[in-house]
Order: C-alpha cells, then sequence, then structure tokens
C-alpha cells in the first residue's frame, strides 16, 4: 500500500517504508498526479502545468522521463498507469493526505452541525495533523499549484474553526482561547472565528476582554477592507452587554436512552468496573445468571458509568427491552424503536456505523438465537460498536466475553433490604434475623426487595416463618431448572398470595401489556376483570408500593406501569390458571382499537405530536394487539390498523405496510369494502416510501376499484392522489399532475380540507418537478387556502418546502434556502425524519443556486446521510445525482465520478427514478472528458431523449459534453454550433443549474 503525503515537503511510504523520491520537476509530477489519484490526467496537461508552452514534443519526451523515474522509485510500473494519452496515479485517494483533508473539512462540519461535537473536533484534530508547514512546497511556484493551495488552505482554516467551535461545545474553554487567537492571527478576516474567540472569552468570565476583541475585529475590518463587522458579530456584542443566557455553555446530556435510575445499586462496584473492563477489550459481554439476580440493572448501571466517563460514548447507550420479543423481527424492531431510527434494518446498520455506541440487549434467554444471529451481524457491519447482553443462557458466540453474575454478598444483601424497606440497618438482634433472611433468599436482588416491602406490615419472624412455608410447598423437585429459579417462584407466590383479591386482578392486567401501560389502558382491562374503575388507582398504587409493579415517570410521555420480568410472567400463568386470559386480551386489544379510532384525526390535528408519541410509544402493545386480533377478531384488527396507519406513515414505520397487509388478509371478505380500500392505500403509502413501487401501484389500482364499486367519490379521489404520490417517485410528473387534477375535480362540493390541501400539496411538487410554474402557483395558493383551516405540522411544513421548491424555479434562491432552512429544522425538531432528508437535499440544491457550492456541497452530503439512516435508498440516489453535478463544477472529479455512479447504478437497478437521466448525463460527461470513445453515442441518445421530454437541464449538460468532443476532435465550429444550442437552453434550465455547473461548455471556450 502507497501513502502519500504532499501538504508538506513529499514522502512516498510503501507499507510502512519510506520511498526515496527524486526531487525537482519530479516531486512536482508526483503532486500533482496525487492531487487526482486514481483519475487519469492528460499528458498535455501535465505538460502545461509543469513546463512552459514551448518546445511542446520535448517537454513531452521531459514527461516520460519523469514518469519513468517515478516508477523506478516506487519499485512499481503499475503505479502509474498510462492510458488514452493520460497518466493515472494508481492509489486511492483516501492515502494521499491533502484529499484526505479536504474530504474530512467537510465531513467534520457536517458532524458539527448534526451535534456530534467530540466526532468533529477528533476528526478535524486529526485531519489538521497532515498540514505540515508550508503547502505543497514540492510544487513549485508553478500557476497550476495556486488553485489547490487556496483550496487546501481553506479547508485548514474550516477545520480549524470546526475543531474549536466543537471543543468550546465541548467545554474546553481556555486552552481553545490560546488556539482562538493564533486562529484569528492567521485568519483576520474569518468572522466565524472571531466570533468564537469573543464567546470563548465570555465563557471564561471575562467580558471586558470579550468587549475589546470585538473592537479589535470592528477596527480591522474598518481599516484593512473599509467594512463594518456583519450581523452575527454585531449580534454577538448584543448579547454580551445583555448578558444573554443563550451565551453559556451548554448542558449536553449523554445520547442514547437509559432510563435514571431511583437509587444507586447495592454492592455491585467491582461488578461494574469488571464489565466496563470487559466493554473496553471486548466486542460482546454477556451477563448470565437466573433470574431476579440483578442482571438489567447492573447492564442499565455499567452503561450508564460508560456514558459518564471522560472518554463517553460518542454514539450513546441504547437499551433494548427484548421482554416482550418473541420472533428475530420483533428482536430487531425492539432494537430500532428503542434507537427511534425509522427505516428498518438497513438503517439501523447505516445508524451504527457512526460514532461508536453500546447496545444493551436485554432478557436474551427466550429469544436467544435470535438475539445472537443478531448480535453477529451488528458486530460485522459496525466496527466501533460494542454490545451488552442479560441472558438467563450464554449466545454462544464465538469471541462473547461472559460475566456470570453470583448473589450479592451478605453485607449487602443486608443494605439493600434496608434500603428497600425505608428504614436504618438493623441493629442487635435484629442483625442475625436479615442476615438470616438473606440467606434464605440466596441473595437474589429481586426476591430481597419483594421481602423488604412485605417487611412494612410483617415482623422479620413472620416472613421467615412464611417464606419457609412457602419454599417447601412451591419447591419441585422433579425440575431440571437451577434451584435459584425455584426459590425465586416461590418468593413470588408468597408475595402474591398476600395481596388483595383486587390487586392480584391488578397484576394479570398489567402483564396484559408489552412493555407496560398508561393507567386509562390498565383500567380498562381492570374493569374486564370485574375490578370496579373507582378502585383502579388504588390497585395500582398499593402494588407499585409494595415493589411489584414499576413506575416510569421520566420523558414526555404520561407515566407508564410496568412489572418486572419474573412477576409478569408469574402473574401471566396465574391468570391462564384462573381462566381470565382471553377475556383479558380482548379488552386489551379492544382498548387499542378504540385509540387507534382517534389516532388518523390526532395526527392531522394541533395535538399531532401527543398522537405521534403515542403511537411509538406503544408499538409493542400495538402488535400484541394485533397478533391476538388477527386470529380472534381479525375486523378488530384492521380497525386497528386503518387507525394507526397514518402515524406509521408520518414515523416512516417501514413494517407498516406488512402488519396492515396481514390485518387485511385474516379480514377477507367481511370487511367493509371502504375499510379494505383504506387499508390498501396505507400500505401503498408506505410501500412507496420504501421504494416498493410496483407493488404500491397494484394496491392503489386495488383500492381504486374497490372505491368505484360502491360509488365512494371522496375514496376515488384519495385513491388518485395517493397514486399521484406513487407515481412521483418514478418521474411521472405529468401523471401525477392529471391524477391531481382528477381528484380535485372529485373533490367538488365534498367538505375535505384536510384531503384537499393534500392533493394541491402534490400538485406542486409534481408542477414543480416539471418545471410548470403556472401550475405550481396555482398548486401554491390552493396549499395556502385550504392550511388556512387545518392545523397539521406535518402538512406545513411540507408546505413550507414546497414553497421553497417554488421559489427556487422562480429564481429567488435566497428565498428558496429560507424556507428550506426552516421546513428542514421543523421537521426534524418535529421527528419527521425522513421528510427532513428530502427537505435537507433540496437545501442543499438551493444552496448551490444562491451562489454557496461549498455549503451546498455539504448539505447534500448530509442529505444523503440522513437518506441512508432512514433506509430510503431512492433519495440517497437522488442526492448523489445532485452532489456529482455540483463537486463536478467545483472542480472535484474522482468524487463526483464515484457519487454518480453510485447514483446511476441503484437507478438502473430500481428501473429509473427522479433525475436518473441527468446522472446518466453527467457520467458519460465526465467519461468523454476522460477519452472514453463511448461516451458520444450514450450523449447522443441522452440528448435524444431529453428532447423528447423537454429535459432543459439535460440537454444543456448533453450539448456541453458533445461540443467538448468535436473541439477536442479538431472540429470548432461544431462546437461552437452546440455550445451555442445549449446556450439558448439554459434560459428554460436556470432554475435547476447556473453557470457554474456548465464545466464543459467553460472547457470548450478555453480550447477556442
Amino acid at each position: 500500500m502507497l501513502q502519500i503525503s504532499v501538504l508538506g515537503p513529499v514522502e512516498v511510504r510503501r507499507d510502512g517504508r519510506l520511498v526515496p523520491v527524486p526531487g525537482g520537476k519530479t516531486s512536482e509530477l508526483l503532486v500533482r498526479l496525487a492531487l487526482e489519484a486514481g483519475v487519469s490526467v492528460r499528458a498535455d496537461r501535465l505538460v502545461e502545468d509543469l513546463w512552459t508552452a514551448s518546445a511542446i514534443t520535448t517537454r513531452r519526451n521531459t514527461l516520460q522521463s519523469k514518469i519513468s523515474r517515478l516508477r523506478r522509485a516506487f519499485e512499481d510500473p503499475l503505479v502509474i498507469a498510462g492510458s488514452d494519452g493520460g497518466y493515472t496515479l494508481a492509489v486511492d485517494p483516501s492515502e494521499v493526505d491533502a484529499l484526505v483533508v479536504l474530504r474530512d473539512a467537510v465531513t467534520a462540519a457536517a458532524l458539527l452541525d448534526a451535534g456530534d461535537d467530540r466526532e468533529a473536533a477528533e476528526l478535524s484534530t486529526s485531519a489538521l495533523a497532515f498540514y505540515r508547514g508550508d503547502i505543497l512546497p514540492a510544487a513549485g511556484d508553478g500557476d497550476w499549484a495556486g488553485t489547490h493551495r487556496a483550496r487546501l488552505d481553506e479547508a485548514r482554516m474550516k477545520l480549524v474553526e470546526t475543531q474549536l467551535s466543537a471543543r468550546l461545545r465541548l467545554g474546553d474553554v481556555g486552552d481553545a482561547i490560546g488556539r482562538l487567537e493564533e486562529a484569528v492571527a492567521a485568519y483576520p478576516f474569518q468572522e466565524g472565528l472571531w466570533e468564537l474567540l469573543i464567546t470563548a472569552l465570555y465563557r471564561a468570565g471575562r467580558q471586558a476582554d470579550a468587549l475589546a476583541t470585538y473592537q479589535r475585529v470592528r477596527t480591522r475590518l474598518a481599516d484593512d477592507l473599509g467594512l463594518d463587522p456583519g450581523p452575527e458579530l454585531r449580534q454577538l456584542e448584543q448579547q454580551i452587554l445583555n448578558h444573554d443566557s443563550a451565551l453559556r455553555a451548554p448542558d449536553r446530556a449523554p445520547a442514547g436512552n437509559l432510563p435514571s435510575m431511583s437509587s444507586d445499586l447495592v454492592g455491585r462496584k467491582s461488578e461494574i468496573a469488571a464489565l466496563c473492563d470487559l466493554l473496553g477489550s471486548g466486542r460482546l459481554v454477556e451477563i448470565v445468571g437466573p433470574g431476579g439476580i440483578g442482571k438489567t440493572a447492573l447492564a442499565i448501571a455499567t452503561g450508564r458509568q460508560l456514558a459518564e466517563s471522560d472518554e463517553g460514548v460518542a454514539g450513546g447507550v441504547w437499551l433494548a427491552r427484548l421482554e416482550a420479543a418473541t420472533t428475530a423481527d420483533d428482536v430487531l424492531d425492539t432494537l430500532v424503536a428503542a434507537m427511534n431510527v425509522p427505516g428498518g434494518e438497513a438503517a439501523l446498520f447505516e445508524r451504527l456505523k457512526g460514532p461508536s455506541a453500546v447496545v444493551i440487549l436485554d432478557n436474551c434467554e427466550h429469544v436467544v438465537d435470535a438475539a445472537a444471529a443478531l448480535a453477529v451481524r451488528l458486530l460485522d457491519v459496525a466496527d466501533g460498536l460494542r454490545i451488552l447482553c442479560t441472558s438467563q443462557v450464554q449466545l454462544d458466540v464465538d469471541g462473547e466475553a461472559v460475566f456470570a453474575l453470583t448473589p450479592l454478598a451478605l453485607e449487602d444483601a443486608v443494605e439493600l433490604f434496608a434500603r428497600r424497606r425505608g428504614r436504618d440497618r438493623p441493629a442487635g438482634e435484629a442483625v442475625d434475623a436479615v442476615q438470616d433472611l438473606c440467606r434464605s433468599l440466596d441473595g437474589l436482588p429481586l426476591a430481597i426487595e419483594l421481602a423488604a416491602a412485605r417487611n412494612k406490615t410483617l415482623s422479620l419472624e413472620e416472613i421467615a416463618r412464611r417464606l419457609d412455608d412457602r419454599f417447601s410447598v412451591l419447591s419441585d423437585p422433579t425440575s431440571r431448572r437451577p434451584e435459584r429459579r425455584r426459590a425465586l417462584k416461590a418468593t413470588i407466590d408468597w408475595s402474591y398470595e398476600l395481596l388483595f383479591p383486587d390487586d392480584k386482578r391488578g397484576l394479570w392486567a398489567l402483564a396484559t401489556f408489552a412493555g407496560g401501560a398508561p393507567l386509562p389502558a390498565v383500567e380498562s382491562v381492570l374493569a374486564a376483570l370485574d375490578v370496579p374503575a373507582s378502585a383502579a388507582i388504588d390497585v395500582v398504587g398499593r402494588l407499585a408500593g409494595r415493589s411489584l409493579v414499576i413506575v416510569d415517570d421520566k420523558g414526555p410521555s404520561p407515566v407508564r406501569y410496568r412489572l418486572l420480568d419474573s412477576i409478569r410472567a408469574f402473574a401471566v400463568e396465574a391468570m391462564t390458571d384462573a381462566g381470565l386470559t382471553e377475556r383479558a386480551r380482548a379488552a386489551h386489544a379492544v382498548w387499542f382499537a378504540e385509540a387507534a379510532r382517534s389516532s388518523t384525526a390526532g395526527v392531522r390535528s394541533a395535538d399531532q405530536a401527543e398522537h405521534l408519541s403515542f403511537a411509538r410509544a406503544e408499538r409493542a402493545n400495538i402488535d400484541a394487539a394485533l397478533a391476538w386480533s388477527t386470529v380472534r377478531d381479525p375486523l378488530l384488527a384492521l380497525t386497528i390498523v386503518n387507525g394507526f396507519g397514518w402515524a406509521w406513515i408520518v414515523l416512516g414505520d417501514s413494517r407498516g405496510a406488512q402488519r396492515i397487509l396481514t390485518a387485511l388478509d385474516a379480514a377477507g371478505d367481511k370487511a367493509v369494502i371502504g375499510d379494505q380500500a383504506d387499508a390498501l392505500l396505507l400500505a401503498a403509502w408506505l410501500e412507496a416510501s420504501t421504494d416498493q413501487l410496483e407493488l404500491a401501484r397494484e394496491h392503489v389500482a386495488a383500492a381504486t376499484e374497490l372505491a368505484q364499486s360502491i360509488e365512494d367519490v371522496g375514496l376515488q379521489a384519495r385513491c388518485c392522489y395517493y397514486l399521484a404520490y406513487v407515481v412521483s417517485h418514478h418521474g411521472e410528473f405529468a401523471q401525477a399532475l392529471a391524477l391531481t387534477d382528477r381528484a380535485n375535480a372529485l373533490y367538488e362540493g365534498l367538505e375535505r380540507p384536510w384531503d384537499q390541501a393534500a392533493n394541491w400539496l402534490f400538485a406542486s411538487r409534481a408542477a414543480i418537478s416539471a418545471r410548470d410554474l403556472p401550475r405550481a402557483v396555482e398548486a401554491r395558493d390552493q396549499v395556502e387556502r385550504w392550511l388556512e383551516t387545518v392545523d397539521d405540522p406535518w402538512l406545513h411544513v411540507r408546505r413550507d418546502a414546497m414553497l421553497g421548491e417554488l421559489a427556487r424555479i422562480e429564481h429567488r434562491f435566497d428565498d428558496a434556502v429560507l424556507h428550506l432552512s426552516r421546513a428542514a429544522e421543523a421537521s426534524g425538531r418535529l421527528g419527521f425524519l425522513q421528510t427532513e432528508a428530502y427537505q435537507v437535499s433540496s437545501l442543499g440544491r438551493a444552496q448551490c443556486q444562491a451562489g454557496d457550492y461549498e455549503t451546498g456541497a455539504a448539505t447534500l452530503e448530509l442529505a444523503i446521510e440522513k437518506a441512508e439512516a432512514t433506509g430510503d435508498v431512492r433519495l440517497a440516489a437522488l442526492a448523489r445525482v445532485h452532489l456529482g453535478r455540483v463537486l463536478r463544477a467545483l472542480g472535484r472529479g474522482a468524487p463526483a465520478r464515484t457519487a454518480l455512479e453510485a447514483a446511476t447504478a441503484w437507478h438502473r437497478a430500481a428501473g429509473g427514478g427522479e433525475q436518473s437521466a441527468l446522472g446518466e448525463c453527467l457520467l458519460a460527461a465526465i467519461d468523454a472528458a476522460d477519452g472514453d470513445p463511448g461516451a458520444q453515442e450514450r450523449l447522443a441518445a441522452i440528448l435524444d431523449d431529453a428532447r423528447r421530454n423537454d429535459d432543459a437541464p439535460v440537454e444543456v449538460f448533453a450539448l456541453d459534453a458533445l461540443a467538448l468532443i468535436a473541439a477536442h476532435g479538431g472540429d470548432p465550429a461544431t462546437a461552437q454550433d452546440l455550445r451555442e444550442t445549449a446556450d439558448g437552453r439554459m434560459e428554460s434550465a436556470s432554475d435547476f443549474i447556473t453557470d457554474l455547473d456548465r464545466v464543459d461548455a467553460r472547457a470548450v471556450g478555453q480550447i477556442a
């Protein structure tokens, strides 16, 4: 492997060994090739850059001589490949320091924007280490190096700003001040660095110095440039004068979803330390032990210790409770839900490829094979991931580290007993009694906690006597289960037998729920079990007071109540013995069906956040209700999926379509035709969102046939605009407009404001994509009209995005950036992750059209990351097409090709898609510029298709590329004609591209 350093004195290393490189023009030639590693550079261009234009033949001979010297130095003639009149340095761009820093400057800035401050700081620091004095010193004074030096110096400045901004956010104020003073001295006109310095001084308690520094930069700008400070600096001065609280260092909570612990874990400090060490050296660690021994509490405490350590866990610590899982899909879905990653398995894998994270898979014993398989796949995909599992049996995976959790030491067991009963440690003769009790309970934390709860009403002697009776009665000498499992069941049964009859039914009701439930849901099942509504609150309160119920009252969701795993299993068994399981599960399903009936209206209202939070929090319970009702009451199952279907759409739940179709299949012809059509439409929308376009078309067609059979006009209209949504994904915008027109006609006379607003939004999107300005303006006005009576944040966000896209085709690019920034920010804040990814992509395009190509490129990179994180590969391909266009305009040929090749590969496999023709055209243009003889024929075919489809941007790029081919072929007249034709089409394409995008047209001008 070759590694090439050009940012300082030229260094070449092969497999770590320094390779001597001749100096002079030979080194300069190496630098020139390295800056376009992996890309063929024409020999004529190398000669022009490195030597004067005179004696061109002699210089070509000299070039060949220098190439030969480099090949000999590298001891490998294939390192510099020659073909088609050019030379390629066959080295991966990631092995050239100058290309690495250009890439890392963009990535670090994106990490900072995404809030990954530690990763941004680390990446910036590592990238800055590549700079070793002067930039490209071996390039000499050649004019060709000026542009590269400027880009690399700008990258260094951006890395410095990103690094120091991240460190300031992380609280490194003192050290950052000195670095910032150096930075503003090196880049005195970079106002962002001055803002960071002034902020750091203020946070360090040096208000006077902060204000004096503002005066410094104000004077410097006025004296040297004749300018006043920008609005950000002026606003910062006012914030300092007003002691604005926004300037304080932010409180940064560690990432993840670990619950807060009500009290310290007793007696497990050495275990926590040991587990932290194991996770420091290994990637898969398993806490193994019997039920009730405290595996979950220990795992959470270990995760919290890792998150709060000096090193921290950049990607967060994530807890996935698998108690409700029964299949491999359930295990995967539980982790996806815990990490709030819409988009399924692919999106989860992409998320975990990012900053290093710790995942806790809790309660694996009943799904051990599925948990083991998922753990192996996750570790194979994500190099920085560590997994901590809790299970009664080990996963039996190569490379695992098994930590066998033993019972509490006697002293710790006594301490736990005292804490849980809410009294001081026992003294005198009571110490012996508590010690005896803890020995009888085998030091198992759950058993000790239950005994301590009973000590509030029974004496130690009474507990010991009753406990002894229970162990002897409930022990099963024929069982092959571990002794502690049998003893734990006896402890639970003893506590259970002391409950009031209503409290027992309270445990049964709670055991019906997967992962807990809010109080109204528990009350509903209690009522089905004949517990009066007036007694329900008291029942739950008594159970919580006896430590039999866990009360989760953290976070924005309502208080939830859940059982410990072993108690839940015991309660389920007891309910079955009482013959009431079916009655409880029926009540459970009915309650969630009632919640489903109000979900769609709620999600389409100002209370959207509340209803989405419910659908997200109750995912496991909804699935449990569906599992029961699909078999026993299929029509109820259809009610549930139709009710929650729209919430799943807004949340981007990739498994929603599968749930809907399963329920629909179970209901069959028994379902009302309208309900069948509703289910098909919801499934189609979700399918289109996950790129199952043909399946989506089929389901909309089936729904349309049903709607026509019952002559339901409103349903027919909805079928039209749902199909418009589907076909727009394939770039069929004319058909989409026809469908929205049809829907609008059908809605005449109907009071459907939400549907009207949605229909016109899709019409506006199709018109904008087809660059039909009059239709787009008409649709915008209609959207504004209908949204006056619709208070749906999701629709309003899409309205903002539409306004941005419309501003773009009207050449109001600054307005487009404003609208799209607002839409993207709101989408991210409200949790519309798939919508956010699309809007970030549109924002990147608008930023380029507003003249800021560097920012636009970074934003498009971020859009690709967000699209992949949600599993939206179609959007990722679209964003890559635009990124390739932008990078090519910026002169970054290699990464432009990489982006375009990835996009076109996906579009070809998918049979097309939005901007697939543009991707093909740009890639063919790059191939043509690189001397590919087949590119001209491809470009001609692309041009013909673009003319038939009135695709002005593709026409412009194809004509420019063909003009460059003609110019290189010695036919300047044809080149000029083609270029002038392209110039004539720019008026129609200027809402989409700028003159900076026309790389080939500029090259034609240089040749002429």
